[in-house]
């Protein structure tokens, strides 16, 4: 079972990354001609500050549902406050947070489908290309991810993570995932991490699987770190940062139980907005 939820923290990890990076490639976008032009260095002052800022959001973890959706709809919210997109100097940390409820369905049975890895090229495709596990130490395992994302800027990212697990009562699990390398990789060659583009420089994925009377209750946050707009485009980017990095945390969410139910999961709008935060959400096409 451990090995199940362990898993888990994997497959999300690699869609919730693979689905950002369509976010900062829209942001960042640009024609080939100007694509040494947006290279750049993660700074000191953006490690720092998300370092910082990552310490103070687990400190308030405390594993418990933050969200209410309905049956069969998907929520969303910024996980951090009123605002779900933080400048900090050189860079941007986004923080959302989505929550599913799945009738009949099992912890178990979504563990099992969450743990066939050779299947994650089928359910996250195309963005992610490669996955396999580097070792384990009791609790914690190591594992690798390649993604590949292209809009206009074809991106390839190597990428290393911390997985933790833990088993919480009446069944419950939290998963705790921290990126330690993000490589991007350019000619086929592999930059060195903190050098490229800087669509994605950190992420961390926060995972609890709850199970209820009706079903499963799954809530997923993600705490990633970007480069800054550019200059000059920050009155017409910044409204689409929000939405797309909204979206594409329900579309993650929307995968993962699609896998596990071996069907599409077209969640249903909800038709009110009772809690701070929290919006609608589109259909997933199936």
């Amino acid at each position: 079972r451990a090995q199940q939820v362990s898993t888990i923290a994997a497959v999300t990890l690699a869609a919730v990354i693979s689905r950002f990076l369509v976010v900062s490639l829209i942001v960042h976008a640009a024609p080939p001609c100007l694509a040494g032009q947006l290279m750049t260095w993660l700074s000191p002052e953006s490690e720092q500050a998300f370092d910082a800022y990552v310490k103070t959001a687990e400190a308030k973890m405390g594993w418990k549902a933050r969200l209410q959706p309905k049956a069969g709809a998907i929520a969303v919210a910024a996980a951090g406050g009123t605002s779900a997109i933080t400048d900090i100097k050189y860079g941007i940390i986004h923080d959302w947070v989505a929550a599913t409820l799945v009738p009949g369905a099992t912890v178990e049975k979504v563990l099992a489908v969450l743990q066939n890895y050779e299947n994650y090229k089928n359910i996250y495709t195309p963005d992610v290309t490669d996955s396999t596990v580097l070792g384990r130490d009791g609790n914690r395992w190591h594992v690798f991810l390649q993604l590949r994302k292209k809009k206009v800027l074809t991106v390839l990212l190597n990428s290393e993570y911390t997985v933790d697990y833990v088993a919480l009562e009446a069944g419950r699990w939290s998963v705790v995932s921290h990126s330690t390398k993000i490589a991007e990789v350019d000619g086929g060659r592999e930059l060195a991490p903190g050098r490229g583009y800087g669509f994605l420089w950190r992420i961390n994925v926060y995972w609890l699987l709850e199970p209820r009377p009706e079903g499963v209750y799954m809530e997923t946050r993600a705490i990633s770190l970007s480069r800054d707009v550019p200059p000059g485009l920050a009155w017409a980017i910044k409204p689409m940062i929000k939405s797309v990095t909204r979206e594409s945390l329900q579309e993650t969410l929307a995968a993962t139980v699609g896998a596990a139910l071996k069907t599409h999961f077209a969640p249903r709008i909800p038709r009110s907005r009772k809690l701070p935060g929290v919006v609608s959400t589109s259909p997933v096409a199936a």
